[in-house]
């Protein structure tokens, strides 16, 4: 994807002594779905400057080579004391070497298990390195005693949180973040973004909110003004909205019915990439995620999720031809419970061949387990397709649980004020929808009109559909209406369930609208559209698109219309 702006670095003062660094990417910074929105991002890095000085959360390679630059027009390197890390991420080594380079006294500050990945890292090295507990402080000077809070969590179990009493700023690394760019340093238009927030929240947090409450737990007692992110704007017109906005989040995952164990290893972080993307499709599915990373994980915390939950996926690299240990480990615990009616599934990334996939599937089905989709082999790192398929398979995972645990009960006449809600009557429309090399389509019947200038339309889109996470601001799609008659082909075609990744439109003859999506020829009328707003409206969101581009291209035929006898129902 070509950057619409060189990637820069944006040095503020924030508070006392205190700058912040954000080095922005004006594009999607890689093909993890976190990044889907393809809003850019900002990797936000702080320098408190005291009696002593400190960096905190240096940036990845990307940006390696204007922040040094930026770094060398702001400090000098013989007197930067300390390199704060939140979390550790291969990508961050070359950044903090060349840092090393310039600034050899250093000592970094981190977790135990990141000092344990530091010094994995720096091998060759005999680096400083503090490590900080939850107890220990770091007094800088001039008022800057540093405190330090341990946040765990799956994806991130070295992650640490920094709090400055002097300026009451919390450090917070990846808690609170978004990824979007722009020139706003603060949240002070925080209604443009809050859509983003909570996407970020679904994709990186929603798998772990049990950790996510704890870590709210712990910075409950701080006195704090402003959130310093790891990316996005600082956050202090809506510090408390978002804190509430987390709890209220993270409690609706934990109280949602149906639950799957996530449990997974990662030896070079493609595996968790690729569960990362399912994770957010079985919360898109509607079930919480009990996400394991293996690796950390006591054998206790595994046996404990498993029998907890309903389903369960298992995620593997494959290791010169094995599973890792974890990996064995909990595939162990996962037998040794004996409960084969969880529905099960397994994925993972390789890069020569792929046995710990074979493996962990076959010790699943000679234990009688049933499995949800067939095991997904992903050779080396994701693309975009890739990934958008592994979201579908959570959804699909997901869809599969509930169907399988819903009670039946005997079918209901519809009440008087269902069935006056049934005679809303909607056109019957298809919508095409298309990013980058990913497509999907849906049957859409809650279309209508919304605005004369510029032309405007609505749709509701259900939270489970795979075209939903195409359809935020920005995005582009079709809205193909379809005549009376042909319409009865591709209701019957659009309501059935598809394969994850499955061409919806294959049995159809279609042509590329100028923005690349889906029109069907055998439409009445097509619409390309650009999304502009989304409004979330209980179990359903409703999207609202301005018109791009459009023809009539059967003017002489009727509008084919949705009847529904309930308003229950599509």
């Amino acid at each position: 994807m070509t950057e619409s702006k060189p990637r820069d670095v944006q040095i503020v003062p924030i508070a006392t002594n205190t700058k912040g660094f954000r080095a922005r990417s004006w594009s999607r910074l890689r093909f993890e779905i976190e990044y889907a929105l393809c809003r850019g991002t900002t990797s936000n890095s702080y320098l408190i400057e005291g009696d002593q000085t400190a960096l905190i959360d240096p940036p990845g390679e990307g940006f390696t080579s204007i922040y040094l630059q930026a770094l060398e027009g702001t400090i000098n390197f013989s007197k930067l004391d300390y390199v704060i890390l939140g979390h550790f991420s291969p990508n961050r080594v070359p950044t903090l070497k060349a840092i090393l380079e310039l600034a050899p006294q250093i000592t970094f500050v981190c977790s135990v298990l990141g000092a344990n990945n530091l010094r994995a890292a720096f091998v060759d090295q005999d680096i400083k390195v503090l490590v900080m507990r939850g107890k220990e402080i770091l007094d800088l000077g001039k008022g800057h005693v540093l405190k330090f809070l341990p946040i765990p969590s799956p994806r991130w179990p070295e992650a640490l949180c920094t709090y400055d009493p002097q300026t009451q700023i919390l450090y917070t690394d990846k808690l609170f973040g978004v990824h979007i760019c722009g020139d706003d340093v603060f949240d002070d238009h925080s209604q443009a973004f809050q859509e983003d927030q909570r996407y970020y929240f679904n994709c990186l947090m929603a798998p772990h909110a049990t950790h996510v409450e704890a870590a709210l737990e712990k910075i409950s007692d701080l006195q704090v003004r402003m959130y310093g992110v790891a990316h996005g704007p600082f956050i202090r017109s809506g510090l408390i909205e978002l804190t509430q906005a987390y709890s209220q989040w993270s409690r609706a995952q934990k109280d949602r019915e149906i639950s799957v164990s996530l449990l997974y290893a990662s030896a070079y972080g493609n595996t968790a990439t690729l569960a990362q993307a399912m994770a957010l499709g079985l919360t898109k599915g509607g079930v919480a995620v009990q996400s394991i990373n293996c690796e950390f994980a006591t054998p206790e915390e595994i046996h404990s999720t498993i029998e907890q939950t309903d389903g369960l996926i298992i995620g593997t690299p494959t290791i010169g031809g094995h599973a890792p240990t974890p990996i064995h480990t909990a595939l162990g615990i996962v037998l040794a419970t004996g409960d084969n009616s969880k529905l099960a599934g397994v994925f993972g990334s390789y890069g020569w061949s792929g046995e710990a996939l074979d493996l962990v599937e076959g010790k699943l089905r000679d234990a009688g387990y049933r499995f949800g989709f067939e095991t997904l082999k992903v050779k080396f790192k994701p693309d975009e397709v890739t990934l958008k398929l592994c979201e579908e398979i959570g959804t699909d995972f997901a869809q599969s649980l509930k169907k399988a645990k819903k009670v039946r009960v005997p079918q209901q006449v519809a009440t008087s004020v269902e069935q006056a809600v049934g005679r809303i009557i909607g056109s019957v429309c298809v919508v095409a929808a298309k990013q980058g090399e990913v497509s999907t389509g849906m049957l859409g019947s809650w279309v209508s009109q919304a605005t004369f200038n510029p032309p405007g339309i609505t749709v509701a889109i259900a939270k489970e559909r795979a075209v939903e996470s195409l359809m935020y601001p920005g995005g582009k799609f079709v809205l193909n209406i379809l005549p009376e008659g042909v319409h009865v082909d591709y209701m019957k075609h659009f309501r059935k369930n598809f394969a994850p990744g499955e061409d919806r439109f294959a049995n159809f003859p279609t042509l590329d609208a100028e923005n690349g999506c889906a029109v069907l020829t055998d439409a009445a009328a097509y619409l390309e559209c650009s999304v502009s707003q989304r409004l979330e409206c209980g179990d359903h969101w409703v999207v609202y698109a301005t018109v791009d581009n459009g023809k009539l291209l059967k003017p002489d035929v009727m509008t084919a219309i949705n009847h529904r006898k309930t308003g229950t129902h599509y």
